[in-house]
């Protein structure tokens, strides 16, 4: 088969990707910041949509370090019901002081949740209460490996303070925060990496290396792992203190790097072999594939050096889709034969394509074989997702 023909199958079979609204039914659902600290509180709402009976388990996730076997509390939902969890971490979880993340896992149905975070001030005037509301986003939903997304409105100065909240999934996160200004340059940058369920927060003066600045985007790439990213832009009035929740678009879960690939790779006279590849929590897991390179003629006499069709990939080791980017070396031995040492390089395109080069050193042939020996030309290495 020529590369148009293998191109445009692997295309064919690739998933469009989509993008959901914040307020989403799931079934694992995540909250990334929560705080109950001086006037703050929280309050926490669980509606069930639908005509049968949920259950909710809802996870207390500690800020600043992993979350392998989080404190929780079990709730029954009923139809059209909704749960009203007030000053849920005092109430429900026994903390006068808290920061952390909520975990929202629902059984024999779907679920949307919501927390509102408001301040209680008792002044001359009474009680004045501010807030606003940070909706649970579907876990299948986070932004994750390859995934980029921009949160608007980031203020820091006199008036305003911006919050930045990140909490990761259960594979943990890495991700690159950009600070741009309103020409879309890149002011600042910071990188940060999270454990399993680890809920983060940081002021974004804090974060970048800038004192202050008017109407900057946070640009968020997610380069291991998945993760739920929102900010807080805090009025810096102390009787006021009001927030304004600032959200990024979410991804689907088909948008999720993760998945099987169908590759093709082909030389300069297309033609083609291929594979397939697999990527689970960011990481390569498996490549399978055939090669064989025309354009392997060491001694220009016109007859290809080594004709031989390789399989490939057998004795990789997973590794983190971000290594590609500047190239993953990994070798196979062919018993009774020789060696073949690969380089390959490519990175991912909206966590649905592939596009890339492999290179390849042989060793150790003899005989027949022995014009497999050396460097081969580079080849191009293309492809797309099929689940």
């Amino acid at each position: 088969m020529n590369r148009r023909a293998i191109i445009l199958a692997v295309l064919a079979a690739v998933i469009a990707a989509s993008s959901v609204s914040a307020i989403t039914p799931g079934d694992d659902l995540l909250i990334a910041g929560a705080a109950r600290s001086g006037p703050w509180v929280a309050d926490l709402l669980i509606n069930n949509p639908g005509t049968s009976n949920v259950t909710v388990e809802v996870f207390w996730l500690e800020r600043g370090q992993a979350n392998n076997n989080p404190v929780s509390e079990t709730y029954a939902v009923g139809p059209d019901a909704t749960l009203v969890l007030t000053d849920v971490m005092k109430e429900e979880f026994g903390m006068d002081t808290a920061t952390g993340a909520f975990r929202i896992v629902a059984t024999g149905g779907v679920v949307t949740a919501n927390l509102i975070a408001y301040a209680v001030i008792d002044d001359a005037d009474g009680y004045r209460t501010f807030g606003s509301g940070f909706e649970a986003i579907p876990a299948s939903s986070a932004t994750s490996t390859g995934q980029t997304t921009n949160l608007m409105g980031m203020v820091a100065n006199s008036a305003f303070r911006t919050n930045l909240f990140a909490l990761a999934g259960a594979n943990g996160a890495t991700v690159k925060f950009d600070l741009l200004d309103t020409d879309g340059d890149v002011v600042d940058t910071s990188t940060v990496t999270l454990k399993n369920y680890e809920p983060w927060l940081r002021n974004v003066t804090k974060l970048w290396d800038v004192a202050s600045f008017d109407d900057g985007t946070a640009q968020v790439r997610v380069t291991a792992g998945s993760a739920v990213v929102l900010g807080s832009k805090i009025d810096s009035n102390k009787k006021s203190t009001d927030p304004t929740t600032l959200e990024p678009a979410f991804g689907a879960g088909a948008a999720s790097a993760d998945g099987t690939y169908q590759f093709a790779i082909y030389d300069s006279a297309l033609f083609a072999t291929g594979g397939f590849l697999e990527i689970f929590g960011g990481d390569v897991e498996t490549i399978w594939g055939t090669y064989n390179n025309y354009d392997k003629d060491e001694d220009s006499d016109g007859i290809e050096d080594c004709d031989v069709v390789f399989q490939w990939g057998d004795y990789f080791e997973p590794t983190a889709v971000e290594d590609f980017a500047t190239g993953v070396q990994f070798t196979d031995t062919y018993a009774g034969s020789g060696d073949m040492t690969w380089t390959l390089t490519f990175t991912v395109s909206d966590n649905m394509s592939i596009s890339g080069s492999i290179s390849a050193v042989g060793s150790g042939f003899s005989g027949d074989n022995d014009g497999c020996n050396g460097t081969f030309p580079p080849m191009v290495f293309e492809g797309g997702k099929t689940n």
